[in-house]
């Protein structure tokens, strides 16, 4: 509740900071400001190597060896970040010759600022500090909100400033997450699992997620990229715009993953017990449907035509197309957190992989004919693949979440056309209510509490 909590303060901050940029700069020079961070967040993900998530994973089980994890992990990456950044910043000055001098390695500092608070946000996650990390991560929203608007009112419409503006919340953001975790973190007795006593065994352990990680930006950038080189950087910027809101409702699910990663981790022994609680968070995901399907489509429709300019205005057609990938991806949570947290965490980067190329392939297919529309279906198409194959993963044969998306998507697309025969997406409240009985009926256990 913390993360959601704070994820739905740091949406309305960053929705805010976007509408700020979109007022401030050019169409095109936003869609370009918008695709270098997206490019540097995807390239230096890399750094992140899967070790934060194994912090996240094994530290609920040893507690006291948390200062000797996280400053582990640090050094690791702090080894792969130093030749990997020189490298990234020739390849970009290569790819975007021409534009403003300083933008890229601005952009480069927000993505590396990023990535090296990881390992002590993980770490107050791991150690029941969720309320914690997530007044650090608000902070960054707030003070990079704070710094546009303050640019924007002196009138400033050099997107190099903009950028400045978010590395310094970012690095503040860092700051206090180290300082912060330092004082949380412990060395008093237990032992951590065996794949931490060598720098090999933990990379061969994270290997898995890094790889995952590798791909995973590309579940939610890749049409953006797709559109910036097959159709224009202003396609890219509306794509952004519609993708803002979808991106923010995906706050939610991504809170649930964050939270359950060290819930299952912390059972991943206990068959019995991991089953309750997928089956737990299962029924949460159900009950969220029509709340998310109501309420992001109502939002939108009169948020974009407020805060945008008219040149945005078909991002609502845009969004509500996208809402259907939401549903899913919603859906999705409890199966491939399942597959993060089990023994194969090979099957999770497989299923990443997947959604990646039926997506890339999808977007290459439909953006040539469809534009930006193409872009948002093909993004659905990848979330489909998403739910699907990590049941299919989890060898769970579930139909009710196959009935659910296929309603979503029906009613999204009636949504975009503007058709009263939307209001088929009402059904999805009756599985919503019967999952509010199934989860009052289920008995706590007191390894839970």
């Amino acid at each position: 509740m913390w993360l959601a909590s704070s994820d739905g303060l740091a949406i309305i901050l960053g929705l805010a900071g976007q509408i700020i940029l979109a007022k401030a700069l050019l169409q095109s020079d936003y869609g370009l400001l918008v695709v270098i961070l997206d490019a540097f967040a995807t390239m230096y993900i890399l750094i992140d190597a899967g070790l934060p998530t194994i912090l996240a994973r094994d530290v609920p089980r040893a507690t006291g060896k948390s200062r000797q994890a996280v400053h582990k992990i640090l050094k690791l990456q702090g080894m792969i970040a130093i030749p990997f950044v020189i490298l990234s910043l020739f390849a970009s000055h290569m790819i975007w010759s021409e534009v403003p001098a300083g933008l890229l390695e601005v952009c480069a500092i927000v993505a590396i600022g990023h990535i090296m608070s990881y390992p002590h946000r993980s770490v107050l996650r791991a150690l029941g500090e969720a309320r914690i990390e997530s007044i650090v991560k608000l902070s960054e929203r707030l003070v990079a909100t704070s710094l546009y608007w303050i640019l924007l009112s002196q009138g400033y419409t050099d997107p190099r400033m903009y950028a400045a503006a978010f590395a310094i919340a970012v690095l503040i953001s860092l700051a206090l997450a180290i300082w912060r975790g330092e004082k949380i973190v412990r060395d008093d007795g237990d032992e951590l699992p065996e794949d931490w006593s060598s720098n090999k065994s933990l990379f061969i352990a994270a290997l898995p997620f890094a790889v995952t990680l590798g791909i995973l930006p590309y579940v939610t950038k890749l049409e953006k990229f797709l559109l910036a080189g097959i159709s224009s950087y202003e396609d890219a910027g509306l794509y952004h715009v519609a993708q803002l809101a979808w991106i923010a409702g995906l706050m939610l699910p991504q809170a649930m993953r964050a939270a359950l990663l060290p819930y299952l981790g912390e059972v991943r022994d206990e068959p019995r017990e991991f089953s309750n609680r997928m089956l737990k968070a299962h029924h949460y995901t159900v009950i969220l449907v029509p709340i998310g399907l109501l309420v992001g489509h109502l939002v939108v429709k009169f948020a974009i035509p407020t805060f945008f300019d008219a040149a945005y205005s078909d991002a609502v057609e845009v969004f509500d197309i996208l809402l259907a990938g939401w549903v899913m991806t919603l859906l999705a949570v409890p199966w491939y957190v399942a597959l993060q947290a089990g023994h194969s965490p090979w099957r999770f980067t497989t299923l990443i992989g997947l959604v990646v190329l039926i997506a890339g392939i999808s977007g290459y297919l439909l953006i040539p004919s469809a534009g930006v529309l193409g872009a948002a279906w093909a993004s659905v198409i990848g979330c489909a693949v998403m739910l699907s194959m990590a049941k299919f993963l989890c060898d769970d044969l579930d139909w009710l979440t196959d009935m659910l998306a296929i309603l979503a998507v029906l009613t999204a697309y009636l949504i975009s056309i503007g058709s009263w025969f939307a209001l088929i997406g009402i059904l999805t409240v009756i599985p919503a209510m019967s999952s509010i009985r199934e989860l009052r009926g289920l008995p706590g256990s007191d390894q839970e509490e």
